[in-house]
């Protein structure tokens, strides 16, 4: 079985380097994290959860998230490009709702 979180960096077109450097750890941890031979700490976590979009439960579960019908593709497109219309404060708004959300 997989990790879901190799799974999601390639998905996402990260190389290993990338991720560990964005994740601010080493190679070699999230190697092990990849190979499930470390479970990962909570704010690698809650990082990854950022990073790719998906819910702590699928990265602690190791399950991918559902695929995306092609109807939530289109209204992502259209948020995304209403979004940028958006002045700072809107914006920060709505990243708190994402944020309050994702945690749910």
């Amino acid at each position: 079985m997989e990790s879901v979180i190799k799974l999601l960096r390639e998905q996402h077109r990260y190389t290993q380097v990338k991720l560990a450097e964005e994740l601010g750890i080493s190679r070699q941890a999230l190697i092990k994290y990849e190979n499930m031979e470390l479970e990962p700490p909570l704010p690698v976590i809650r990082e990854l959860s950022r990073i790719f979009s998906v819910s702590y439960d699928c990265l602690i579960d190791n399950i991918l998230p559902p695929e995306q019908s092609a109807n939530d593709a289109a209204m992502i497109a259209q948020l995304a490009k209403n979004f940028v219309k958006l002045n700072d404060s809107e914006k920060r708004a709505v990243f708190e709702m994402a944020r309050i959300m994702a945690t749910c």
